[in-house]
């Protein structure tokens, strides 16, 4: 397994009032994999991605991703961690308005302090696999919903993460828009030997899932395989 929760409870507070979010999960997740979190609002699909991708700690038991304990790392070494090893996509595309889609996707090595010549030529390499490399100098205002989702899916992938986090991707598209994301994202996937893993309702996302993990008031109801994992060294490496 790529990510591993054990035993992982989380609740939020309201004043005195508990809202228990997550009770006792104890998933995997298989490497090279389109793995769907599924459930109605309010299940904790987007806790548990949350926790999954270090942006929540949990208040019991344990994360773990490619053998590393989140537990174990404090807030700067965390950070460091998720930069180095996680992509996210929002279903908001958490753009940066100032900056156009080049600078966008490119960001996360500016951060990593990364040669200019590697980051012009990794950026562009992704916004063309995406299929926005004539987009590179406009602004999120000037882009469509699902161009604007392409250059966070671009940014995601930049640093060659081993997992991609996506909260609700297709929630703000039209059901056309929302049929060539999917069908992008499977195709990154696939090309890059990343795990996907989305917390979803949209059957759409449901049905071309390899593995489906459904979530009912903060307890996993049902996990299902639909397919073989996809096989690669790197799968087996992370097995």
């Amino acid at each position: 397994m790529i990510a591993t929760l054990h035993s992982v409870d989380k609740t939020y507070w309201l004043g005195k009032i508990a809202l228990p979010a997550l009770r006792n999960i104890s998933i995997g997740i298989r490497p090279d994999c389109f793995t769907v979190i599924a459930g109605p609002s309010g299940s904790g699909k987007s806790t548990l991605l949350n926790v999954l991708g270090g942006i929540d700690r949990p208040d019991r038991g344990e994360v773990e991703i490619r053998g590393q304990r989140l537990g174990q790392l404090d807030d700067d070494a965390l950070s460091d961690f998720r930069a180095a090893h996680l992509g996210f996509v929002f279903q908001n595309f958490n753009l940066l308005p100032v900056l156009s889609a080049y600078e966008n996707v490119e960001y996360p090595l500016v951060l990593a302090r990364t040669d200019a010549a590697t980051r012009r030529r990794t950026t562009m390499d992704l916004l063309e696999q995406v299929g926005l490399a004539d987009k590179a100098r406009h602004l999120p205002g000037e882009l469509s919903g699902g161009q604007r989702q392409r250059v966070a899916i671009a940014r995601a992938l930049i640093a060659r993460p081993q997992l991609v986090l996506a909260d609700e991707p297709t929630a703000n598209l039209d059901s056309h828009t929302g049929d060539s994301i999917l069908a992008l994202m499977r195709e990154m996937q696939r090309e890059h030997h990343v795990s996907f893993v989305f917390s979803s309702h949209d059957h759409r996302l449901i049905e071309a899932a390899d593995d489906v993990i459904e979530i009912r008031d903060g307890r996993i109801a049902a996990v299902r395989r639909h397919r073989q994992a996809q096989t690669s060294a790197r799968a087996e490496a992370f097995a």
